[in-house]
């Protein structure tokens, strides 16, 4: 017996140092980082927020949420797009993600709708604007335009998460759900789990439809894999009927746009928003997959241009 404790007291002290080791190899994310960002920071009340304001400085704006993990450079092609065509549009990285801060909190709804709603009042939009929320980001914008429908003008929802998630059931998300061992196991090996996603095999894909950003840069600093933990105990990807439900019940107008091989979003999402907010505009993108805003930006920016035109 006293051998087994002492190699089971060893094991937990390897577990311990292991993850002590990892956390201390990454780096802060102070103001010396941040100088390599390009656009500007906000002082909110959780931390800076980094944010990029772009294009015609009398355009009508648009506003861009991201998704779960990648940040605000996810809309790069789209911006550009939007730019182009008069628009002048606002993108951010979440508390957590690329240059933002990452506080120590509970990562919920509430969380991002004050850091939505305070980095507005930042820049001074007090006037109408189109939302766009990708992925993640569609829970967060619905629930935005639910609780301020006299702020947007039109929504659009590009592979909204909310609904009919791939990963909602698994046995891999009940385990990371686990105080500890979930813990463990993502400072471990979530930065290899987030990088193996199918999304970011880019090898085959032309130069234009990249990413056009380096979403592994992030993971150099303390508080990434943490704040998305947090993210991912608190905030459900899946089960957000009655949000787009009230959304329906603003009257703003809505244009959703998914997959049909998205291994992210399940595709049958479309039907669930569809039965949820009746007078959407739906389209699926045949082919598209969970990062289909960029890789397919030829199709997608041109609907995003032509929404926000009316």
């Amino acid at each position: 017996m006293k051998w087994f404790l002492r190699i089971f007291a060893f094991i937990l002290l390897l577990i311990l140092g292991a993850y002590l080791l990892a956390e201390a190899r990454l780096k802060p994310l102070n103001d010396a980082a941040r100088a390599e960002a390009p656009g500007s920071f906000a002082a909110l009340s959780h931390g800076q927020i980094h944010y990029r304001l772009e294009g015609p400085e009398n355009g009508p704006l648009v506003v861009l949420v991201h998704g779960f993990s990648t940040p605000n450079f996810i809309y790069q092609q789209n911006v550009e797009a939007l730019n182009a065509a008069g628009f002048r549009t606002l993108r951010f990285d979440h508390y957590g993600r690329g240059w933002s801060d990452r506080p120590s909190t509970k990562y919920d709804i509430d969380f991002y709708d004050t850091a939505l709603v305070e980095l507005l009042a930042h820049v001074g939009i007090d006037e109408p604007f189109g939302l766009v929320g990708l992925s993640m980001g569609g829970p967060i914008v619905a629930e935005f335009t639910a609780r301020y429908p006299e702020r947007v003008d039109h929504l659009v929802l590009l592979v909204p998460a909310g609904l009919d998630l791939a990963s909602a059931d698994s046995a891999s998300t009940a385990l990371l759900s686990t105080p500890l061992v979930g813990d463990w196991i993502w400072r471990m090996f979530g930065k290899s789990i987030l990088l193996g996603d199918p999304q970011y095999d880019e090898a085959e894909r032309d130069p234009d439809s990249k990413l056009q950003g380096d979403v592994a840069e992030q993971f150099e600093y303390r508080g990434y894999l943490q704040a998305l933990l947090s993210n991912f105990r608190h905030m459900p990807m899946s089960g957000r009927e009655e949000t787009f439900s009230r959304l329906a019940e603003t009257g703003v107008p809505v244009l959703a746009i998914s997959g049909d091989a998205d291994e992210t979003v399940n595709v049958s999402s479309a039907d669930k928003l569809e039965a949820r907010i009746p007078a959407a505009d739906i389209r699926i993108v045949e082919g598209g997959e969970h990062g289909l805003n960029y890789q397919e930006h030829s199709l997608v920016s041109p609907w995003l241009v032509e929404w926000f035109s009316q």
